[in-house]
């Protein structure tokens, strides 16, 4: 599990125990870590093998608990009937009641499912689920971590408020208008936030904590401009969001970044989201969806002057191979370049450059990532050895 055993604050003498073995020696501190690997359901059976481990289960400080746990048999993993849901929520119920109300929670973690069906008794009440969060927020977590099956969970953004929370993970969750001014304003440590599949109807994700920032495969706002201010992040890895339209402020900070974007809206928007990244020292960019028609005017474009190491996709070679050449008129520090192609792709980006100079001194090793028999392979290694370097700088690799 990615929970972190918390730190011991003293040893704990061991509680009276009637079996004599081995493990009686061993403090109650001790072992309340070794639990902490366990999931929660697997920590409340301990609850069976002796007087002394009856109630320990109720001080350990990761809850990991997931609805898999409860289907009925091995061969039933992700098919959650009425039964599966009402013994995962009951359990969770009953944990959070039972346990020791002094003891801290470093970890939560849990994934669950909640379906909305207009015809169906509800079992996961969205109430229930926030109402765990609360309760775990209130016991000063390091970690949240949250993954939701079927409908995105709608968050209660007034729960987050703690001054540990230093990593977020979620996944199928809806946050609101909001939710990250509460976040910013209630965790002020958090340094590493996570999203997939999820929906940002905020129209600003902003921290000025967060460190690492990954968002894959999430729609943001039809109707606004989601602005994304991290000043700083230092990893940053934006991968096929969909719909929306989002755009960075300045990250000086950066140092790596991975983009996979889709259906960028207009080129201004693209050059911005650019112009936000170019801190960075090594950079992924690809892009798929409409086409973008690229003005022939370079001061649109920044200059990457810390970039060393820059993996393009196709898009790059699209227009007389305009994307590339501009990031290589940009770059005057890059060292490694990787482009990965694809056979038969569309046209991305319309555009024409007049001056298609550049000067890479310390560009010495080209991969060209492709399939057998691609026939960009040769335009690709011929354009290279003309602008400089040598054939065997250009290093052509198969796709597995």
């Amino acid at each position: 599990m990615e929970g972190s055993p918390s730190k011991s604050r003293g040893v704990t003498a061991p509680a009276h125990t009637d079996d004599g073995d081995w493990f009686s020696d061993v403090p109650d501190d001790i072992i309340l870590n070794i639990m902490s690997f366990l999931t929660t359901r697997q920590a409340v059976q301990t609850c069976v093998l002796s007087r002394r481990w009856r109630n320990l289960w109720r001080s350990v400080r990761c809850i990991n608990s997931d609805i898999d746990e409860f289907t009925r048999d091995s061969d039933s993993e992700g098919y959650y009937d009425e039964k599966t849901e009402l013994a995962f929520i009951m359990f969770m119920e009953r944990v959070m009641e039972l346990r020791d109300p002094a003891a801290l929670i470093s970890t939560f973690q849990f994934r669950c499912k909640f379906e909305l069906d207009e015809g169906f008794d509800d079992i996961s009440d969205p109430e229930d689920i926030n109402a765990w969060i609360t309760h775990a927020m209130q016991k000063q977590p390091w970690v949240l971590d949250i993954l939701v099956l079927y409908d995105a969970l709608k968050l209660d953004h007034s729960a987050f408020t703690c001054r540990y929370l230093t990593r977020i993970k979620f996944i199928n969750v809806l946050m609101m208008p909001g939710f990250f001014q509460q976040l910013e304003m209630g965790c002020p440590v958090l340094e590493n936030l996570f999203l997939d599949e999820s929906i940002v109807a905020d129209v600003e994700i902003s921290s000025r904590t967060l460190k690492v920032l990954t968002i894959k495969s999430t729609q943001f706002s039809y109707k606004f401009r989601t602005t994304i201010s991290t000043p700083s992040v230092t990893y940053l890895k934006l991968w096929r969001p969909v719909n929306g339209i989002y755009v960075f402020n300045d990250m000086p900070l950066l140092v790596t970044s991975i983009l996979v974007l889709y259906d960028v809206q207009d080129s201004s928007d693209f050059c911005q989201n650019l112009r936000s990244l170019s801190a960075a020292k090594r950079l992924e960019f690809d892009y798929f969806g409409r086409k973008l028609t690229m003005e022939n005017n370079l001061q649109l474009y920044p200059k990457f002057n810390n970039l060393v190491s820059l993996t393009l996709g196709q898009w790059c070679l699209d227009a007389n191979f305009y994307g590339l050449v501009v990031f290589l008129q940009n770059a005057p520090k890059l060292e490694k370049l990787t482009l990965e192609l694809e056979k038969n792709t569309p046209e991305r980006i319309i555009g024409k450059l007049e001056d298609r100079s550049f000067t890479c001194e310390h560009l010495t090793r080209v991969e060209v990532v492709c399939s057998e028999g691609d026939p960009l392979v040769k335009d690709v290694v011929n354009f290279f050895v003309n602008s400089g370097l040598t054939s065997a700088q250009v290093q052509i690799i198969r796709w597995c």
